[in-house]
């Protein structure tokens, strides 16, 4: 969901191009003022101006006029030598003053006339003169006096009453050095002249002054020199005069406000993908000056000052955010480099903007941005292409949240800008673009669009859902404030989902939590516009988390259901007024939930009608607001889930007695799990009421003593039941005959679920039930019937008699269910051989005396084999600290009887202890049967030569789509290797309990070891040392034997075990094994276990394509009868110094004894490893891998081409990477959902 971005290369700027500077082109004629003809004025010789002297800085120089731009007196070329800065800083030189002469282009004297007159310009406080401006179509021209501007350009009058002299020209004094800003020689002011091509923004300064003033800044690219030039006026008049010429001067001319050079385009485009925010078909960039706001006045300090200066700048609008990027200076020409970096940058996301303001008559316009729980940020900006710059930003907030519907921020501008703005954009995405704005929102608000998990289901009721998943990170499993802001934001006035599901998801951080910051995104209407009938002051002062809710649920037109169950963990007091230590009584906040929604309800501006709040503890003040919109007729609920909530007998009976006024519209009560006891005669008159109910859960209430039914079956008849759950609920006879007579009515035939689990029921009961829904002896019914941790007892037998006589439903659950002896199991088993109409079966975590017999073991071979009816069938186990329940090692033989099976396809075995050899018996049963699609199998302790086995069962099936891979068979590798090693590491320890010096004898006891206990783990501190080096065979000597001619010549084994007179010297000291040889192991394992992963995917992936009909991918699948690996490479060196894995002393031997290589051949003789035999106490290394826990070798490794480069770290593995299809694939509760599971929600 994130954007990224590589930084290696730049993106190329052709999506911008069209901001490259372009050739000027003469724009049509403007009409100028009118001035006498050219041929009656004598034309004035041009006059070089005297030579300016400097004088000494003036320590009287205004400050503010320091940091402003450069006026009247910086006009003319400046110093070869000075120093050239920007507008932002403060020049260390005096400039030189100058005018336009009569030396300027001959052309710039053919242009039109616009606008001309007599300015006052300043450039300090105290520091005012007047200058005479003429703008034509192309420049603003400034010039000493009316008469130096009548002698060159021709429409300009000379002031009355004076004739045409030649007059000595005069310099003025320069000023202090603090006073102005610095021109550079190359800008476009040098001759007293500014291109209209570089102009930024024209704008009112208002600043507090008396007077009425302009600045036009503008930025000579070339040079990176940005400067501005203020014009004062005594009346307002003449500023709004020259304030609509120069503006409109500027924007009649071609691409006024597309020209940026191509340096600048490449330098903000790389600023800009740093952030990862670069797109080149969303990216726009646009000049713009960063003004100072008009209610700052009163400055003091240079910082201040500072703060005040316009700075010209580049404004770039990209996918998700908002950049001020400064402007970059060229390769600097002075001796020393400025120390103020000018690259700079802000941002700010585009959907925390909160206030548009456009300026009526100017280029000025403000943007306002604000995060959660955080002061609003405000720009104050001015640009000539301020109007554009609205449209794209306008256009960029609609693009990231298209539903929205209406703006969401402030917005004033002119008429004009409103005509402007583009259509909204249309929803052309999945989900009406939640993707996108979610990620926006993630963007604007700093938060890691990439941890937000959800997921969306079509299959439900009130479809689609959307579902919000824990978070990614696995260290952080709950989400943040910020991030739940974000997640509401991005739902709110999505239309595109029926329901909603916040289950599971802790809300705590955002109850009660506050922001006093601001009240934009407080929720005042529905999407249709209709008010909601809430105060302001209501509506603002509520906690964030009833804010949101209340907008999810008042926004959306289509969304009808909301779940928060187990959202809010908070307990609160059951007292609804506490009393504070100034003696006033304080109301609880309750969960935030009830008091979002329910008001809304109330009043009729929300379609959500079904609200789930299980598992929330509710308080007086929740209790308060359901019972008052529940006691509204006109509140059309049509459910309230109020499971674990903490009712009472009072707050129980108070809820259903508020519920009747819904009785034409309420279709589901929930209300198991409660403290509050019903009384079976009133709650059967208030259920009564209900005339449409079709969903009632009362799992685990209690009820009072007494014969009566909890249930009247003429009650349910009144109902059309579709689903009904008592689990946990005990049951007495009468309500089991109401139960009974009510499956008997063909009224019943509505319903599909019935849970009577953990209730109690004898063999009688269940027997009783499956008479009564029995109708049609030849159509099994539709239905799941839930009959687990049941005590069937002395009764069973009525129960297998009804079943072998087919009275079962389609789906019949027998979980957890205890029987005595093993006969009666087996009876069971015959009944279900002979049955059918049972389609899905749950018999697991069956519980039996001990293993099953062999006779057992026929049976269930015969179940499998002969029953040509099932299509679902869960034998797992259960392995926990308070019960294990599994069939034993016979299994093995029964899981036979699937060769023969026609009709099964998905089979459940998990928890078995299958082991290897049920590996290889389900492997044998995939190679001939077609008809299994999902075999799950796992936690059954396989090793990795038989999922080996079972991987290669797939070469000849090509119809299963589902099997796990295996990950805790990965797990005990790796637990087992490192037990053997470092039982292995005590062993050669002489000092050590198990060391084969203690027997007396030279060989390797490692069996011995392997058995013993832990308890010599806690060694002596003066024990020496023991490290293990692997080192190759070499030729036969006194301490190593020779390999057997089976091993590969340049294998590597374990030393033998020496006497503690041996171990003194240090090249026969006994080793143990160092943190190299660990990982070695462990990367062995690994890839023998990715082998097979990524074998098992390619498998799988080809089955799915052939039965959907897909072409079907290129599979690298592989033999796995093959070779060992060809190469295992270890260059690295330990040393001495680093301990060894198993925390042993480390001893003083010489490191350099440590360095070694090892290497297999590329070619091995044909001799499995399993040939490799121990010879006088000494291990292969590499058998010891191998053969750790009957694991073996399948598949050889690729040649590690890297292993010169150092060493090759660990993998990390993850089944999830190789699962095709869907699933978990390791076969653990909580994986994926068989088609079983989705229809009957189990």
């Amino acid at each position: 969901m994130e954007h990224g971005r590589s930084m290696s290369g730049l993106t190329p700027i052709a999506p911008v191009a069209h901001h490259l500077d372009v050739p000027y082109q003469e724009s049509s004629p403007l009409s100028a003022i009118p001035t006498p003809p050219a041929s009656q004025r004598q034309p004035r010789p041009p006059l070089s101006m005297k030579g300016s002297s400097r004088r000494p800085p003036s320590v009287f120089g205004s400050l503010r006029s320091s940091l402003r731009s450069s006026t009247e007196t910086s006009f003319g070329d400046a110093h070869e030598d000075e120093k050239l800065e920007p507008l932002s800083t403060t020049s260390s030189t005096a400039p030189s003053v100058g005018w336009a002469d009569g030396s300027q282009d001959p052309a710039l004297s053919s242009r039109q006339v616009i606008h001309h007159g007599e300015v006052q310009t300043s450039a300090g406080m105290f520091r005012k003169k007047k200058e005479y401006l003429v703008l034509t179509e192309t420049h603003i021209i400034r010039y000493k006096s009316q008469s130096k501007a009548a002698e060159n350009i021709a429409d300009v009058p000379y002031p009355l009453g004076r004739s045409p002299t030649i007059k000595h020209t005069s310099s003025q004094s320069a000023g202090s050095h603090t006073d102005l800003q610095t021109l550079s020689d190359a800008s476009g002011d040098r001759d007293g002249r500014v291109p209209l091509r570089q102009v930024v923004s024209v704008h009112r300064l208002d600043d507090g002054k008396p007077y009425f003033a302009i600045e036009v800044c503008y930025l000579d690219e070339e040079n990176g020199q940005a400067s501005a030039v203020t014009l004062q006026f005594n009346i307002p008049e003449e500023r709004d005069v020259w304030l609509s010429s120069i503006r409109s001067a500027v924007r009649l001319r071609p691409h006024y406000a597309t020209t940026i050079s191509a340096y600048n385009l490449e330098n903000a485009a790389r600023i800009i993908e740093r952030d990862n925010d670069y797109d080149p078909s969303n990216c726009a960039i646009y000049k713009v000056v960063q003004r100072h706001s008009s209610k700052s006045s009163g400055r003091s300090s240079s910082d201040d000052l500072a703060k005040v200066a316009s700075n010209v700048c580049f404004l770039a609008i990209g996918v998700h955010k908002v950049h001020l990027i400064q402007v970059a200076k060229p390769v600097a020409r002075a001796s020393s480099p400025s120390l103020v970096p000018n690259n700079m940058t802000t941002s700010y996301g585009i959907l925390t903007l909160t206030a548009i303001k456009v300026g009526s008559t100017d280029d000025t316009f403000e943007l306002t941005f604000r995060q959660p729980l955080q002061r609003p940020r405000s720009l104050y900006l001015a640009s000539v292409a301020c109007h554009e710059i609205i449209t794209q930003l306008h256009f960029a907030e609609n693009y990231l949240r298209p539903e929205a519907g209406e703006r969401l921020f402030n917005f004033k501008a002119p008429p004009e800008v409103e005509m402007l703005l583009p259509p909204p954009v249309t929803s052309d995405e999945d989900n009406a673009c939640l993707d996108r704005t979610l990620t926006a929102y993630c963007v604007a608000y700093g938060v890691n669009a990439g941890n937000v998990r959800y997921t969306i289901t079509q299959q439900c009721e009130d479809a689609p859902r959307f579902e919000l998943l824990p978070p990614a990170d696995a260290r952080r499993p709950e989400y943040g404030p910020i991030e739940l802001l974000a997640i509401a934001r991005a739902l709110r006035y999505n239309d595109s989902f029926g329901s909603i599901s916040l289950a599971g998801i802790c809300l705590d951080s955002l109850n009660g939590l506050h922001d006093n910051y601001g009240r934009e995104h407080v929720c005042s209407r529905t999407k249709k516009g209709t008010p909601i009938k809430l105060s302001g002051d209501e509506l603002g002062r509520s906690c964030l988390l009833v804010q949101e809710v209340r907008a999810l649920a008042a926004a959306s037109k289509r969304l009808r259901r909301m779940d928060f169950s187990d959202c809010v963990t908070n307990k609160y007091s059951t007292q609804s007024n506490t009393i504070d230590e100034e003696g006033t009584k304080t109301k609880d906040i309750g969960c935030g939930v009830v008091e979002a929604l329910f008001p809304l309800c109330k009043h009729q501006t929300t379609n959500v009608d079904w609200i789930c709040l299980n598992g929330i503890n509710l308080s007086e003040t929740d209790l308060d607001y359901l019972v008052g919109a529940a006691v509204e007729k006109s509140c059309h609920l049509r459910a309230v889930e109020l499971s674990r909530c903490g009712l009472n007998d009072r707050s129980m009976g108070l809820i259903l007695d508020a519920l009747r006024a819904q009785d034409n519209t309420l279709e589901a009560i929930e209300i198991a799990g409660n403290a509050g006891r019903l009384n079976p005669v009133t709650f059967d008159s208030q259920m009564a009421m209900f005339g449409f109910i079709r969903k009632l859960d009362l799992s685990y209430v209690s009820r009072t003593s007494g014969a009566e039914p909890l249930l009247q079956a003429e009650t349910m008849l009144m109902w059309r039941l579709q689903e009904l759950r008592l689990t946990g609920t005990t049951l007495n006879s009468a309500t089991v005959d109401a139960i009974a007579t009510y499956l008997a009515h063909p009224q019943s035939s509505s319903l599909h679920a019935l849970y009577l689990d953990s209730s109690y029921l004898t063999g009688r009961d269940v027997a009783t039930l499956l008479h009564s829904m029995s109708h049609n002896p030849f159509e099994p019914r539709d239905l799941h019937l839930d009959i687990s941790q049941c005590n069937l007892g002395d009764d069973v037998l009525v129960v297998t008699k009804a079943i072998s006589e087919g009275l079962t439903p389609l789906h019949l659950t027998m979980r957890a269910i205890e029987y005595r002896d093993e006969n009666t199991f087996r009876k069971l088993l015959n009944a279900l051989t002979m049955n059918k109409s049972i389609r899905y079966l749950d018999i697991s975590h069956t519980a039996l005396p001990g293993e099953i017999s062999d006779d057992t073991c026929r049976a269930l071979e015969r179940l499998l084999a002969d029953n040509d009816t099932l299509h679902e069938l869960d034998m797992s186990g259960e392995e926990s600290r308070l019960a294990s329940s599994r069939f034993g090692s016979g299994i093995n033989q029964a899981l036979a009887g699937l060769k023969k099976n026609k009709s099964l396809q998905c089979f459940r075995i998990e928890k078995q202890k299958l082991g290897l050899q049920g590996a290889s018996t389900l492997a044998d049963v995939l190679k001939v049967n077609n008809t299994l699609r999902e075999l799950h199998c796992g936690n059954n302790e396989i090793p990795l030569h038989g999922f080996t086995d079972l991987v290669d069962s797939l070469t000849e099936n090509t119809t299963l789509l589902h099997l796990p891979t295996m990950d805790d068979g990965r797990a005990a590798a790796f637990r087992s290797a490192d037990v053997t090693m470092k039982m292995m590491s005590d062993a050669d320890d002489p000092l050590s309990p198990r060391s084969p010096s203690s027997y007396g004898s030279g060989s390797f006891q490692g069996s011995s070891a392997v058995k013993r206990s832990f308890t010599s783990l806690k060694r002596s501190a003066t024990r020496s040392a023991s490290s293990y080096v692997p080192h190759r065979s070499m030729t036969p000597s006194s301490r190593v034997s020779t390999a057997s001619p089976m091993s590969s010549p340049m294998s590597f084994t374990l030393p033998s075990p020496r006497n503690k007179q041996a171990s003194q010297s240090p090249t026969s000291a006994p080793l143990g094994f160092t943190i190299q040889d660990v990982q070695s192991t462990h990367r062995l394992l690994g890839e023998q276990w990715d082998r097979q992963c990524l074998r098992l995917a390619e498998s799988l992936e080809r089955n799915w394509c052939l039965f959907n009909g897909t072409e079907t991918p290129h599979s690298s699948t592989e033999p796995s009868h093959s070779t060992l690996p060809q190469y295992i490479t270890s260059d690295t060196t330990p040393r001495a110094e680093r301990q060894v894995y198993f925390d042993s002393p480390v001893d003083d031997r010489d490191p350099s004894s440590y360095q070694h290589q090892i290497s297999f051949p590329a070619a091995r003789p044909a001799a499995p490893a399993t040939t490799e035999k121990k010879e006088g106490g000494r291990m292969s290394f590499k058998q010891f891998i191998l053969d750790a826990d009957d694991l073996s070798v399948s598949v050889p490794l690729p040649v590690d081409r890297d292993r010169d480069r150092g060493p090759r770290h660990l993998r990390i593995h993850t089944a999830d990477h190789f699962e095709v299809g869907g699933g978990t694939g390791v076969g653990e509760e909580g994986g994926e959902e068989t088609p079983t599971q989705a229809t009957f929600e189990i």
